[in-house]
């Protein structure tokens, strides 16, 4: 959904509950403020803008993180 990393806006104002229409914040629940913005490139620990090979996504059953280890996992799979 995503082409590459965002970061969370702490100074993103959303809950406008007098508004017509009203207007919430809805990225979890009791939420006042901030939202997660993708509008521009952010740079993450390994100066990466991108989201290939995230580590966050080896967050799971497996325990399998980094690049090389899933680019192992999909070759053995792939077999």
């Amino acid at each position: 959904i995503h082409p590459y990393t965002g970061f969370w806006d702490y100074e993103y104002e959303c809950n406008f509950p007098w508004k017509d229409p009203p207007q919430y914040c809805e990225d979890y629940i009791g939420q006042r403020a901030g939202r997660y913005d993708h509008s521009e490139p952010v740079m993450n620990r390994a100066n990466r803008t991108d989201v290939e090979g995230c580590c966050w996504w080896g967050r799971g059953v497996i325990q399998t993180t980094g690049i090389c280890n899933f680019g192992m996992l999909n070759y053995f799979l792939g077999k």
